[in-house]
């Protein structure tokens, strides 16, 4: 599709964005476009790694979808957002906003909020800080924005979980302050011991058919054991261990292994993973009654996202290609963690 950037007013729809309420980790908002669209702020080298992106990733990671202009309103505690996409954008995507509507209040008090209220916890403070970042967006001006995929849209009630990914989250343009504060980071949290550290989870429960949700704060918190504990507790649905997902998970887990291991376009020195599976446990179970590549590509997912940090391999110093900081070590160590539940 073309470029935003490079079309005029006449080229343009406006339409109503709203908070992406499945965000569970991240430190920028995510926001919602259509039920099959989010979008994040604009990263010029994430948008190289899409336009770039090896073919032997394409199913390891989202659809990308192009550039957007958001533009956010506030009034009375009132936040509106309203995006700038090309025109028919809308209607090749066959599918409308339906019944979204045009202004979401932040949540103030999750005591009293809807169960889709609560699971916007995580996405209203990443608004609030997105704000109060960007100054231009509070003064009513666009900031750039990237479409991509809507990870959960298949799910009735997805259980979602963000992994950080890599031993060392490598960041060219961050200042030595910036530097020391990641490295002590990856020491103190299972980033160094495991490869990867927990930065975010909601997980569907059947019991009491509501959702649980831990933010990356207190994954940071998390040993070995602690880790192991939450994975358990993730793949718990409230009445039992759901091995289906776990198996299902597991293997493409190796398959993007393989996948990382066959292209050789850039190097990733850190990123997140996505772990996605139907929470509802019923429909989980229907499916079952399908074959068996129905329940892996749409029941049980693992993607990777978040690619500020990953660099073309053209243009890495030898110490950057034999360094083995990456995402790796961190698959791996995931994929043993999961076999001792199967």
């Amino acid at each position: 599709m073309p470029e935003i950037e490079q079309m005029g007013e006449s080229d343009l729809d406006i339409v109503t964005v709203t908070p992406f309420v499945h965000q569970v980790g991240g430190h920028t908002c995510v926001l919602q476009v259509t039920p099959n669209v989010v979008c994040k702020p604009y990263q010029e080298n994430e948008v190289m790694f899409y336009r770039k992106l090896p073919e032997g990733l394409q199913g390891f990671v989202p659809f990308y979808r192009g550039v957007i202009n958001i533009k956010c309103d506030s009034d009375n505690g009132n936040v509106t957002f309203q995006g700038e996409v090309p025109k028919g954008f809308m209607s090749t995507l066959q599918e409308t906003n339906g019944d979204l509507p045009d202004k979401i209040s932040l949540i103030k008090d999750n005591n009293s909020a809807s169960e889709a209220e609560n699971l916007r916890t995580w996405s209203d403070e990443c608004i609030r800080r997105q704000i109060d970042r960007y100054g231009y967006w509070r003064e009513g001006k666009v900031q750039q924005f990237i479409m991509l995929e809507n990870l959960v849209a298949p799910y009735r009630y997805p259980s979602v979980m963000d992994l950080k990914m890599g031993t060392n989250h490598m960041s060219r343009d961050a200042s030595e302050t910036k530097k020391r504060m990641l490295e002590e980071r990856w020491m103190s949290t299972t980033s160094a011991s495991l490869g990867f550290r927990m930065c975010g989870i909601q997980v569907y429960k059947n019991d009491s058919k509501s959702y649980i949700s831990h933010d990356k704060y207190f994954g940071r918190g998390l040993d070995k054991n602690g880790v192991r504990d939450e994975m358990m507790n993730f793949f718990h649905d409230g009445f039992s261990l759901r091995k289906d997902a776990i198996t299902s998970i597991i293997t493409k887990l190796r398959h993007m292994l393989v996948a990382l291991d066959t292209q050789r376009a850039f190097k990733l020195f850190s990123c997140s993973l996505l772990i996605l599976y139907e929470g509802d446990s019923t429909l989980a179970r229907d499916v079952h009654n399908k074959p068996l590549l129905d329940i892996q590509t749409c029941i049980n997912d693992v993607r990777l996202i978040d690619f500020a940090n990953a660099i073309e391999t053209s243009n890495c110093s030898n110490e950057d290609i034999t360094s083995k900081a990456g995402i790796r070590f961190g698959i791996k160590s995931l994929i043993s963690l999961l076999e001792e539940f199967l």
